[in-house]
């Protein structure tokens, strides 16, 4: 059965509601993935979407777990550059993280809302 983490929350800005962020003050965003329960060799990779558009991914996949115990890592970070969010501008994007398994299906989180200006 999926799952649906928590959203992402961004360094800087406040966790709830609607975020804006401009281009023109903001050259990279730091994400920051909610620790969880994951399971062993799990990566997540970020998605930005807007509507009902099928999301594009973003970035390399990173680890969620260390080891061979697949411990679960804590304060996991990703870096969204102004390059990734230039194709945005003037929109509200779906900012998501999809977590990766070994072989199940991926699982998604909730939605953090992203209003890009210029």
């Amino acid at each position: 059965m999926a799952k649906t983490y928590a959203k992402p929350t961004l360094r800087d800005f406040p966790a709830t509601g609607e975020v804006t962020v401009s281009l023109s003050k903001t050259k990279t965003l730091t994400v920051k993935i909610p620790d969880a329960d994951f399971d062993r060799y799990s990566n997540a990779q970020l998605t930005l979407g807007v509507g009902s558009t099928h999301p594009t991914s973003v970035g390399a996949f990173t680890s969620l777990t260390d080891g061979e115990e697949g411990t679960p890592r804590k304060g996991v970070t990703v870096t969204l550059t102004h390059a990734d969010l230039t194709a945005y501008v003037g929109q509200l994007v779906e900012l998501r993280y999809v977590v990766s398994y070994e072989s199940w299906d991926p699982d998604t989180s909730e939605p953090q809302m992203l209003r890009i200006s210029a």
